[in-house]
């Protein structure tokens, strides 16, 4: 890196610029500068913006926060004299980048292809109705079962030994668990046969309709890892 004269006579530190803080755009850059009390100066090509906020190492321990309140970019003259000038401010509070927001995308695969064209067009409820129906679908598929509904899902799932075992847990625990997720499997046949009459998925509540399709996925992927006694 080539700082000017005055910054390798008096040395550099490494510092991180952070350029996005708290978003989901953060990028973090580690680079070599000369820190002075009220500036810093920076190799003329450094990515470092106004309203970037850079991490020092203080020298008493611990990280010396400080915004990029002022930046100026000077390449004028003889290389050796080329550098940026960065005129610091007080940095905010350090910020943590949101959690992600769930979205249709990151759904499985099935309930993105049933539902994905429906939920984008508006129609809420019927996309939260052909994610379900993907799952009696897929259910009929892995057990051979010619049923549909509950009935369907009472006898893949249900019983001593149950054509589909989702339980991932021994003993009791896993008894347990195969009984809950039989309930939801039923459940998802049950409350959204006809959508319309439920009202599930308003079709002006997509945040309702993401509720209901996130429950589709999750029992898409016990299906994923399911034991099938179907020969």
């Amino acid at each position: 890196m080539a700082l000017p004269s005055i910054a390798r006579r008096h040395g550099t530190k490494k510092v991180v610029i952070i350029r996005h803080e708290g978003t989901e755009d953060e990028a973090r850059t580690e680079v070599e500068a000369m820190i002075q009390a009220e500036s810093g100066f920076f190799d003329v090509t450094t990515p470092i913006y106004e309203g970037d906020v850079v991490e020092i190492p203080d020298p008493r321990g611990g990280i010396d926060r400080r915004l990029a309140a002022e930046v100026r970019v000077n390449d004028y003259g003889s290389k050796q004299l080329h550098h940026t000038q960065v005129k610091w401010g007080k940095a905010p509070a350090a910020r943590t980048a949101p959690v992600r927001r769930l979205s249709i995308e990151h759904l499985h695969p099935e309930v993105i292809s049933a539902a994905s064209d429906l939920f984008a067009d508006g129609h809420y409820s019927s996309a939260v109705y052909e994610a379900c129906k993907s799952l009696e679908v897929r259910v009929r598929q892995l057990t051979g079962i010619d049923k549909s509904g509950a009935a369907l899902m009472g006898e893949a799932f249900g019983g001593k030994e149950p054509r589909l075992s989702v339980a991932t847990a021994p003993g009791r625990s896993g008894v347990d668990e195969q009984e809950g997720f039989l309930s939801l499997f039923r459940g998802s046949r049950l409350a959204v046969r006809n959508p319309k009459a439920h009202e599930l998925a308003k079709d002006d509540d997509p945040r309702h309709a993401l509720e209901y399709l996130g429950l589709a996925s999750l029992l898409h992927r016990r299906l994923d890892t399911a034991t099938s006694s179907h020969s």
